[in-house]
């Protein structure tokens, strides 16, 4: 699963913009989000539903935009 985060100048951290199944599908929602607003920043992460000690969602950084 890909998860999108969504980061504007102004916001203390990135909002969760969509979870997908597929990798471009998580693209393509990226770059229509940067399109309607080209100052924000993206986040696309890899999780396979591990957890670690602290009960935290394990995810891997795929892309950053």
């Amino acid at each position: 699963m890909y998860q999108l985060f969504v980061e504007t100048e102004t916001s203390f951290a990135p909002d969760l913009a969509g979870e997908f199944k597929e990798l471009d599908d998580a693209r393509a929602a990226a770059k229509q989000a940067q399109a309607e607003n080209p100052d924000i920043m993206y986040e696309i992460k890899e999780t396979d539903g591990h957890v670690n000690n602290y009960g935290e969602l394990i995810a891997t950084v795929v892309e950053r935009g």
